[in-house]
């Protein structure tokens, strides 16, 4: 049996996600016809001393960033960490695909972050590998000491296809060596399945608990008589 790790289950989520948001946001924004040309900007962003983190703090900036591109026309992509700083306070780092020719406001001074500081810096076209960066340092025991409810990770922008990308990447590795990289996966009760096939994979993995909690899972043996 392999013990279940909760918290390095949430990492490994993380750096798919972030991985692949960037680099499906990357390659979205630059086949786009009305802006050839991308300033791609890096945001950091941090809690003053004394201001305590909210679930709520990074949706409302998100919304404010939307709100910026919506009113020129444009469409707002980003994919953001959450990074624990060894005292403990969360600080977020994003990254932003911005068409040459606009500016994109200081988030403080602007108050789409009066929670704080925040730093915006121009980065050439490994910005998803200096997020990764960020992704790579969080470790399981980092992901345990994370505010209740506080999200690692997240992205804006992605298109249908790239969110059918991402499940086939989140997908385990049994799964899409199993299904085609056409396929749509979705996990269903007890397996997986391909939504444009109807194709049903059942797992060969069980759930295990025990006595004091801890989660288990094995795989299945299938015995003849």
């Amino acid at each position: 049996m392999i013990a279940v790790c909760r918290d390095a289950n949430r990492i490994k989520r993380l750096r798919i996600n972030v991985g692949h948001s960037g680099r499906l946001l990357h390659f979205q924004a630059h086949t786009e016809r009305s802006a050839s040309r991308w300033n791609i900007k890096m945001l950091t962003l941090t809690y003053r001393t004394g201001d305590q983190w909210q679930k709520l703090h990074i949706s409302q900036f998100r919304d404010r960033l939307r709100q910026w591109f919506k009113r020129r026309g444009l469409k707002c992509r980003f994919v953001w960490v959450a990074e624990l700083q060894k005292r403990g306070v969360l600080h977020y780092h994003m990254i932003v695909w911005v068409p040459k020719g606009y500016y994109l406001p200081s988030p403080d001074k602007s108050g789409w972050w009066p929670h704080g500081m925040s730093n915006v810096r121009s980065v050439k076209s490994s910005a998803v590998g200096y997020l990764m960066k960020y992704a790579s340092k969080t470790t399981p025991d980092d992901a345990m000491r994370y505010p209740k409810g506080a999200r690692m990770h997240g992205a804006g922008g992605l298109d249908p296809e790239d969110r059918r990308h991402l499940r086939y990447w989140r997908s385990p590795i049994w799964v899409r060596e199993a299904m085609s990289g056409r396929s749509d996966i979705r996990k269903v009760n007890g397996g997986y399945c391909d939504k444009f096939t109807g194709e049903f994979l059942r797992s060969p993995w069980r759930i295990y608990i025990g006595p004091g909690g801890q989660v288990w899972t094995f795989k299945a043996t299938e015995t003849t008589q």
